[in-house]
């Protein structure tokens, strides 16, 4: 790192640190806790932050969101199809449903102008269309009939569903019959598609032939994550492009869904006394889960670590650029705001209390922080 770019992330980790400060302060201040012990982990847990965080220039945060969260999420590679492939291979809908619904829930706020009048998230949507035919092709006007809005212009309609397009890295491709059969004039058909070198993964992976009946159909395999990594591989190799991934809007949204991600990673583990109802639930797994203190939903406790953490994940991921870009505007302030309330939903309710479920990203980055903290006390 330059000087100038050291400075930066000193003051980056400065400001979590005063955070810190603010959050154990309010912490201290009010106990909203029914499990004996709770808070009393959670404010161990902010001290321990506060004392390991800044240590050797702040490398519990470079080993969690370079080594975790941007070899993953974000390959650094400027090839689609092979970030696309690495994020596809690391990625089940089992392990990560909450990073899915976190991906799912930003991009249905960012297309919602097309879902207009549906319930159904855009991403589901998108796996309905394509895995129709076997070709993994779209004609225009079935991506109309699925996302337009009747009472929209079709040109509004039109720019909308471009941007889809654009967000998901598909790609338009025309095809031309000189002699339509209806009307015996020349005719110019759009389709929408993936990438060929994406299209060959696709076939590899998911389409099935069945010799027996000679036809190829796509396997129910074919789900959100093909969407989601397509997402996210777009963002990987054009992150020095913002305007074409979305700018500031996609930035100050990823930044602050993998804020999230690091938050309920560093999450404690609260004990829970064995006559607790929780653990005789039948939907409480104590191998993968654990109950999420209520302090740690407390707007005064979340918001002072959030704010500075969406700005640390911009700027490990792409650089003063995208940090530039996390600025103190109404738009991103709502942004932010919305993707903080979607902890509520992406985590399981047991009894009235929040439980999170113990996915690999959490885990591997807990650990990471887990063996810091050990080996500091140790020396």
């Amino acid at each position: 790192m330059s000087e100038r770019a050291d400075v930066t992330w000193k003051n980056l980790l400065d400001s979590f640190t005063k955070g810190l400060d603010i959050a154990i302060e309010k912490l201290e201040e009010r106990d909203v806790e029914d499990i004996p012990g709770a808070r009393e982990a959670l404010l161990k847990r902010l001290n321990d932050m506060k004392i390991h965080f800044p240590k050797d220039e702040g490398d519990i945060f470079i080993k969690s969101i370079n080594d975790k969260i941007q070899n993953a999420f974000f390959p650094n590679t400027k090839d689609f199809a092979e970030a696309f492939e690495k994020i596809l291979k690391s990625r089940t809908h089992e392990q990560d449903y909450i990073i899915n619904e976190l991906v799912n829930g930003f991009v249905t706020s960012r297309t919602k102008a097309i879902a207009a009048g549906t319930q159904v998230p855009i991403i589901d949507r998108m796996v309905e269309a394509f895995s129709t035919r076997n070709d993994f092709h779209i004609v225009d006007h079935q991506f109309y009939a699925m996302f337009g809005d009747p009472n929209k212009p079709r040109k509004y309609v039109k720019k909308n569903l471009q941007e889809l397009v654009d967000m998901f890295g598909l790609v338009a491709k025309e095809l031309v019959v000189e002699k339509d059969k209806r009307r015996s004039e020349r005719k110019v058909y759009t389709f929408y598609t993936f990438p060929d070198e994406i299209i060959e993964i696709l076939e590899e992976k998911y389409l099935i032939i069945d010799e027996e009946l000679g036809y190829a159909y796509v396997s129910e395999d074919f789900d959100r994550n093909v969407f989601i990594s397509m997402f996210l591989a777009n963002i990987a190799i054009h992150r020095d492009e913002p305007k074409e991934i979305g700018g500031e809007y996609t930035i100050n949204g990823i930044s602050a869904i993998f804020a999230l991600i690091l938050l309920l990673s560093f999450m404690p583990e609260v004990s829970v006394d064995e006559t607790n109802p929780i653990l005789r639930d039948p939907t409480y797994d104590e191998s993968n889960m654990s109950v999420i203190p209520k302090s740690w939903m407390m707007k005064q406790v979340l918001e002072p670590l959030f704010e500075p953490l969406i700005k640390i994940i911009a700027y490990r991921l792409g650089g003063g650029l995208w940090l530039s870009n996390i600025i103190d505007s109404e738009i991103n302030k709502k942004l932010h705001n919305q993707i903080r309330f979607l902890l509520r939903d992406v985590n399981k309710w047991i009894l009235g209390n929040m439980v999170r479920v113990n996915i690999p990203i959490f885990v591997e980055i807990s650990n990471i922080f887990q063996e810091i903290t050990v080996s500091g006390d140790t020396e």
